[in-house]
């Protein structure tokens, strides 16, 4: 008889134990749209990024063109677009004002199509890096309205040795990809990093690193290029100044 009542007692006591393991386990999993709810919560807790304009200024060192550098005003609501980028001895600007397209070389307006033709100041460049800086500062509340989730529920993964939530989504007017991922920290959900799935021509990731505060917003400071191929670095986006505009 003790022994019959021992045996049972164990075999509840194991009943118990994996319940309780399963249930952790469960508890771990989380919806991807709840994820990406709260990243939005973590960076911008109080909705600022749809009403800023400001200016910002960044290193963009890449292998080839180590001393490259932007500045950059913009108005997330897309009325504005203006940017600057020395390459070699020459500075080039474009500016998109409600819908008009402007563009300058060393300080000149440029009118001719050979002097376009020559730095490549088309219209269609211009609306790639409009689209471009206007994702990538806003990461991750740039992508409102522009997604859409590839899973349901989603579990843990490591990743740079952190543990996060691999998002899937579809993003229709992203710059690179349609097809992204993003990495959201499974403790605070804090956005770690991004990527593009990869394709035929592009395959790469980004981790982001240091947060700034503008405003109550947390925007990341530094981003760090690498190829999901080879692993290997391709460069970094370090914003070195940014304000609001001042109308």
């Amino acid at each position: 008889m003790n022994g019959l009542i021992r045996s049972t007692l164990l075999i509840f006591c194991l009943g118990t134990v994996a319940c309780a393991s399963q249930q952790g386990e469960e508890a771990q999993t989380e919806d991807a749209q709840t994820i990406l709810e709260r990243c939005f919560q973590f960076h911008d807790p109080n909705n600022e990024w749809p009403d800023w304009a400001g200016t910002y200024v960044s290193m963009e060192p890449r292998l080839q063109t180590p001393d490259r550098k932007s500045k950059v005003q913009i108005r997330t609501d897309g009325s504005f677009f203006d940017m600057e980028r020395g390459y070699g001895k020459d500075t080039l600007h474009w500016t998109i004002k409600e819908g008009q397209y402007l563009t300058f070389v060393n300080g000149q307006l440029v009118q001719d199509t050979a002097t376009m033709r020559l730095h490549r100041l088309s219209q269609e460049r211009a609306d790639g890096y409009h689209n471009y800086y206007r994702t990538k500062l806003g990461l991750p509340m740039s992508l409102k309205g522009r997604y859409e989730l590839k899973q349901g529920n989603v579990e843990p993964v490591s990743w740079q040795g952190a543990s996060v939530y691999r998002l899937e989504l579809e993003i229709a007017d992203a710059p690179f990809s349609t097809a992204w991922e993003l990495f959201v920290d499974s403790k605070n959900y804090q956005l770690l990093g991004y990527g593009f799935a990869p394709t035929e021509e592009e395959s790469e990731y980004l981790v982001l690193d240091q947060l700034m505060d503008m405003g109550q917003m947390k925007w990341p400071r530094m981003r760090h290029w690498y190829s999901r191929e080879a692993d290997e670095y391709l460069g970094s986006d370090i914003i070195l100044t940014a304000s609001p505009m001042h109308d």
